[in-house]
């Protein structure tokens, strides 16, 4: 991720209440293929781009004499057996998981008159495939620039003109594959009964958003969604992500929740209570109106801002499968 101090770019209002619809991720399919207005969560046109697809860590072997092996793999010191599967010494082709994380908030956890009618909401993100720890923050650090557009306003494709975190994730030299996600089930947007809002809502309760990646012995899995409504927080595994292929052991299967907390980005201040204030998303008019905080990324847990947010197991499931 990137260390500099996040810098802002201020976008001319909408001109109408924030659309739930967020333009700026993928399309309806659910395919990589993005669509990004620079927007977030309060605007309603796009334009085609593509998420990085990262590096794939597919690395060949050298053999004995400095050539490109033959696929015999490695030596009796462990690794690659002749047919490619592991050997039981920690190397392996990736693997396939699917990833589902679910919506489990109740439908009131705030009052009803608050910008979300009472429900928390989870955006479309990114996902990384990583080693070494979350390549998506540090706390104690300050938020990138695409992370903080990411929690302030929902895309992971980023602010108009500003790589997204797909991209930051995408260049990482510790990412092995990288890019985003989309629900299947989505919010809608009473401002659009049709159903014509470009890109992809975020997941009320009871929402999913379904992917798969590809991980070999190692190798992690980190994510991020915005916490809706809210100035700047968001869900996220913690600094070491989510283990799927220990070197010495099964791959992981199930529920992996315990792995996830809620993240404030330090980006923007906690003013008001979630759900109120005007420069939260959805009810912001622009994806970067608010005031700047100029803090650092810290667990939700350790922010004293006076007001109340559910456990994190109260609003998310995260299971993953091999398959």
């Amino acid at each position: 991720m990137s260390d500099h101090v996040p810098r802002r770019r201020l976008l001319g209002a909408a001109g109408s209440l924030a659309a739930l619809g967020l333009a700026g991720c993928l399309g309806d399919d659910g395919s990589s293929e993005s669509m990004n207005d620079g927007e977030g969560m309060n605007g309603n046109e796009s334009t085609d781009g593509e998420t990085g697809d990262g590096m794939d860590g597919d690395g060949e072997d050298m053999d004995g004499d400095g050539e490109m092996g033959d696929g015999e793999g490695m030596d009796d010191g462990g690794g690659m057996e002749e047919d490619g599967t592991d050997d039981g010494e920690g190397n392996a082709e990736p693997q396939t998981f699917g990833v589902r994380i679910e919506n489990v908030a109740s439908t009131d956890v705030y009052p009803d008159d608050t910008s979300t009618g009472g429900q928390v909401w989870l955006t479309p993100g990114a996902y990384g495939v990583h080693t070494g720890e979350n390549p998506i923050y540090a706390v104690g650090e300050p938020a990138s620039i695409g992370l903080e557009a990411l929690a302030e306003a929902g895309p992971p494709t980023g602010f108009e003109g500003e790589d997204g975190l797909v991209d930051e994730l995408a260049a990482s030299m510790e990412v092995h594959d990288a890019g985003a996600y989309t629900p299947a089930d989505t919010v809608a947007d009473p401002n659009d009964p049709t159903g014509e809002v470009p890109g992809a809502p975020p997941v009320a309760p009871g929402g999913a958003f379904e992917f798969e990646v590809e991980a070999a012995p190692g190798q992690r899995l980190s994510f991020a969604s915005m916490f809706v409504p809210s100035n700047d927080v968001f869900v996220s595994p913690g600094e070491a992500g989510i283990e799927l292929r220990p070197a010495d052991g099964d791959p992981v299967e199930g529920d992996v929740t315990d792995d996830v907390a809620l993240f404030d980005a330090g980006t923007e201040p906690n003013a008001e209570p979630p759900g109120t204030g005007p420069d939260q998303a959805p009810a912001q008019d622009a994806p970067d109106q608010g005031d700047d905080e100029d803090g650092v990324v810290r667990r939700l847990s350790d922010v004293d801002d006076g007001h109340e947010y559910p456990a994190v197991e109260d609003v998310i499931r995260v299971t993953v499968n091999p398959r």
